[in-house]
């Protein structure tokens, strides 16, 4: 069956070889894969090339003759169909830049040839279907940016130290639930964006990224955010549709403490000696796991039962940030906050939006 190219895209593909440089674009030609595959075969030197652009055509497979070009640095496929990658894509040894987003990818369009890409430094896979973090990636040591953001992502491998050269990581509009620890370890992260997720809370790793300077939190769960985010010397940070900005007073709570655990802090307030002679080795234990009221002028301990106060610290003289502690009780809240709270209000206000509403 003969396969014509529509006329209206008024393109010849003679006429580009004779005279083309080391770029080909053919975006926007409406091209299908038989295009695309008589297209290859009028590129007689395609070693030459090294930024071949073909987004915004009708691709569903990247041909096998993808190898023979091995000076390719950027290859431009978005906005297609595209399904699969051939194994052929491992041969593209010096490959910096790889765009695929808005196609329809999954977890199981990768080739274990992706693996070879040791020198890839982009990857954009915006508005696909991957329903995990391709693992692949993480081999990938030399990734300066990962682009990931709408897809079906629900949960994130503890693999993260692994990307040491990482300074762009975008996972907005995805179902993730959880970040884990090694996030922390991403030495050289200037950009993170989380937008758009269900994360009710972040690891206190990421006071590690010291050279953090955009943090992009809007539309999640947030009701608090871990103490130590304020040794960050962030530029930009968006928390707005959390309910840290809506409901943050009006969520917390108080339970009143049992007999027992009123029991224990008498114990540990008056400093009385006890071992596992005088009383249950259950208890001991109980003991044993009291926690330190945050209220520096209060020496008294709590168990299971506190009081979660939020306190506005001050956020490198550029906005108040809401904190949240946990006290012994509500009478320990501190007369600082309180000061802050009402003497100040006017002023914290205006702040806060900065970053509570930026």
């Amino acid at each position: 069956m003969e396969t014509t190219l529509p006329l209206e895209d008024d393109f010849d593909f003679e006429d580009d070889v004779e005279d083309f440089d080391d770029t080909l674009n053919y975006s926007h030609k409406n091209l299908n894969d038989i295009d695309f595959n008589e297209l290859l075969t009028t590129i007689k030197s395609p070693n030459r090339v090294i930024n071949f652009e073909l987004n915004s055509n009708k691709l569903l497979v990247v041909p096998n003759e993808i190898e023979k070009f091995q000076s390719l640095i950027t290859l431009e496929l978005s906005n297609n169909q595209l399904v699969q990658l051939p194994h052929e894509i491992g041969s593209l040894k010096n490959l910096k830049n790889l765009h695929l987003k808005n196609n329809a990818l999954s977890d199981l369009s990768f080739p274990k040839e992706m693996l070879q890409l040791k020198q890839l430094e982009l990857i954009n896979l915006i508005g696909n279907r991957f329903k995990q973090f391709p693992h692949q990636l993480f081999h990938m040591i030399n990734l300066k940016e990962i682009y990931l953001s709408s897809n079906q992502i629900t949960m994130l491998s503890d693999q993260f130290q692994n990307f040491t050269k990482v300074e762009v990581l975008y996972l907005g509009a995805n179902r993730i639930g959880n970040i884990p620890d090694s996030i922390g370890c991403m030495c050289s992260l200037i950009v993170l964006n989380l937008c758009d997720n269900r994360l009710r809370t972040l690891p206190r790793s990421i006071s590690r990224l010291t050279q953090l300077k955009s943090l992009s939190l809007h539309n999640n769960q947030f009701c608090a955010l871990p103490p130590d985010i304020i040794r960050l010397d962030l530029q930009e940070l968006s928390l707005r549709n959390n309910p840290l900005v809506v409901r943050f007073v009006r969520d917390l709570t108080y339970d009143v403490p049992s007999l027992k655990e009123l029991a224990a802090r008498t114990i540990k307030l008056h400093k009385i000696n006890y071992d596992d002679k005088s009383i249950p080795k259950v208890l001991v234990d109980y003991l044993n796991s009291a926690k330190s009221c945050l209220n520096p002028k209060c020496k008294g301990v709590y168990f299971e039962s506190c009081h979660k106060s939020v306190k506005f610290v001050d956020f490198c003289g550029k906005f108040y940030l809401p904190l949240l502690q946990f006290l012994c009780s509500p009478a320990c809240t501190s007369t600082s906050t309180c000061q802050m709270a009402t003497t100040h209000s006017d002023d914290m206000n205006s702040k806060f939006r900065k970053v509570l509403l930026g």
